[in-house]
């Protein structure tokens, strides 16, 4: 381990986010991926010291910290799981009008699979006035039934590890 007490952290927090329900995603993701860039920081500093010759590295860093190595596939995992979050956040925050027609289509939502976008908003065909979603509610639902989604098909695997 390079940053023993970090990279607890960082497990803690992957769990967290594992086990995080609808509404507590996103500051979950957001506070994972500010560890994990803290964690990149780290090692890229470190990579740095390595840099520098033998006799002027400070004395606290142990021969198998020096690893350069283990440094390089650290930051390369940490690159990817860094990665693999923020998309992840991204698929719960940008969601387009269309995306959310689809999504609400692919769910059957409310037993519909004909929803449709239209000027004044989003509703299933041969629906009226009543049924009619604004944009910005149709987004919002949308982004809430991904998550769940997602949640659901994470307890899942973990279930099935």
């Amino acid at each position: 381990m390079l940053y023993p007490e970090l990279e607890e952290k960082l497990q803690e927090s992957r769990q967290a986010l594992n086990t995080a329900n609808s509404e507590s995603i996103f500051d979950r993701c957001k506070h994972y991926l500010g560890l994990l860039a803290e964690y990149r920081s780290n090692l890229y500093e470190l990579q740095e010291v390595l840099r520098v010759p033998q006799q002027t590295a400070p004395p606290a860093l142990t021969e198998g910290a020096l690893d350069r190595k283990a440094i390089r596939e650290a930051i390369e995992t940490t690159t990817r799981e860094r990665n693999r979050t923020q998309v992840l956040l991204l698929s719960f925050t940008t969601i387009s009008a269309y995306e959310a027609v689809e999504i609400f289509n692919e769910r059957k939502y409310e037993g519909h699979e004909d929803w449709e976008l239209r000027a004044s908003g989003v509703r299933f065909r041969g629906g009226d006035d009543s049924d009619l979603m604004t944009i910005q509610e149709a987004v919002d639902l949308a982004s809430l039934l991904r998550r769940e989604d997602h949640i659901a098909q994470n307890s899942l695997n973990c279930v099935l590890d």
